[in-house]
């Protein structure tokens, strides 16, 4: 058997293993992860619908009652779930994306099974969940505000304008008008918003040349029509230049200056990115190495001791350490989303080169061969955190079905 065919098998086991009546645990591995993680969950739906197995398709459901049910009086999407207790947990910074990806999840089920009865009944929920995403917006700029560590980079220096959630927060806000359609809610404004939105993230996000005198200045006079505080970042700072890719952050007179694959490749998968864009993300990951020795590292290069952005809680449970975890760690889930985002670009032959790699990246483990691992280390590519994720699975089983079918399913709508 093919690696890719075994990889397929192996993946559809551990999914089936992460099964609850509650909806996805992220782990099937005894001591892992036994909660419903609202983005981990949401994540984990779009291999499973792809699957076209019946228990796999009535855990999405389930996942998204479970995670449903648990939401606040303001609309807040909890962290996780644990299917234990069933009490929420309260650990980290926060979790924005957890609305973002409870909207999207909601959307793709509709998509693949035409339930537009579950989405009908599940409608008070989603209204408020994108509400609340509204009130994130604290200073009327238009994007999401996020505070340190609060969103799936739950032990990292990213922060405010940051790129990925913002770019989740286009994707959903498309979901959402979708959604109000189909189910006759009328028209939300949620389409409209959403190409503000995007608009924004490519102002502010993305630098051009700056020795263009022409080019720059033009950008900069966008930024201050859109919002001085914007112009006065770039007019001001001593470190402006040009960048192979989308920002990972933007905040008060100061960005980050590394490559987050997740945000980028988002950017990609969500038509935020236009062409040349595209063109230039997946070229500077390629040369850069992020893709190796397998796909995807979170962030690029790592953040070392005594850099303005380290912090010293990176060093919790030895995660963050330079190479690991969020910090140059590899995530396999993120290499799906790269398998697909080549496919949305036309780059076929790349695409199959990084699947058969992610396969490869899946074989690894600690305890012996398909663990389907939560993370690998950045430099030697060996598994460091949990095993048999429902995550690390699902999105094999989505770059596979990106590859065979020539696109990635459901962003192709959520990207216009």
């Amino acid at each position: 058997m093919a690696i890719r065919d075994e990889a397929r098998a192996r993946a559809l086991d551990v999914l089936v293993r992460c099964v609850t009546p509650m909806g996805f645990k992220a782990s099937a591995f005894e001591g892992g992860y036994p909660q419903v993680w609202a983005r981990d969950a949401a994540i984990t739906a779009l291999g499973a619908l792809r699957s076209g197995v019946p228990e796999l398709i009535d855990a999405v459901r389930a996942s998204l009652e479970t995670l449903g049910a648990h939401q606040t009086d303001l609309g807040m999407v909890h962290l996780n779930v644990d299917t234990r207790s069933g009490q929420v947990t309260t650990e980290n910074a926060g979790a924005v994306d957890a609305n973002l990806w409870f909207i999207l999840a909601h959307d793709a089920y509709r998509r693949q099974t035409g339930d537009d009865a579950f989405v009908r009944r599940q409608w008070p929920r989603l209204a408020r969940a994108e509400l609340w995403l509204r009130y994130q917006d604290m200073n009327g700029c238009g994007l999401l505000e996020v505070p340190e560590a609060g969103d799936w980079a739950d032990l990292y220096s990213v922060r405010y304008n940051v790129l990925y959630d913002n770019v989740l927060y286009v994707g959903a806000l498309r979901a959402m008008a979708a959604m109000a359609a189909a189910i006759g809610e009328g028209d939300p404004g949620c389409a409209a918003r959403a190409a503000d939105v995007a608009h924004r993230i490519r102002a502010l996000h993305w630098l051009d040349r700056p020795w263009d005198g022409r080019a720059f200045g033009e950008q900069l006079e966008a930024l201050k029509a859109l919002r001085l505080e914007w112009f006065l970042l770039y007019q001001n700072t001593a470190t402006m230049t040009e960048k192979p890719f989308f920002l990972p952050w933007v905040a008060f007179r100061e960005f980050g200056h590394n490559f987050d694959a997740f945000g980028n490749l988002a950017a990609i998968l969500f038509g935020v990115a236009d062409e040349k864009q595209r063109t230039t993300v997946l070229r500077h990951l390629h040369a850069a190495g992020v893709d190796t020795p397998y796909p995807v590292k979170a962030f690029d290069p790592p953040i070392f001791p005594g850099e303005r952005d380290w912090r010293e809680y990176f060093r919790s449970r030895n995660l963050n350490l330079p190479f690991q975890y969020h910090n140059g760690g590899i995530w396999p889930f993120l290499g799906g989303f790269y398998v697909a985002a080549l496919v949305a670009a036309g780059d076929v032959d790349r695409a199959e080169a990084a699947l058969t790699t992610l396969a490869e990246a899946n074989r690894q483990g600690k305890h012996g061969p398909w663990e389907f691992n939560e993370w690998l280390h950045g430099v030697s590519g060996r598994p460091m955190g949990h095993p048999q994720q429902a995550w690390s699975a699902a999105m094999y089983l989505y770059a596979c079905d990106a590859v065979e079918s020539g696109a990635p399913a459901f962003f192709e709508t959520w990207a216009r």
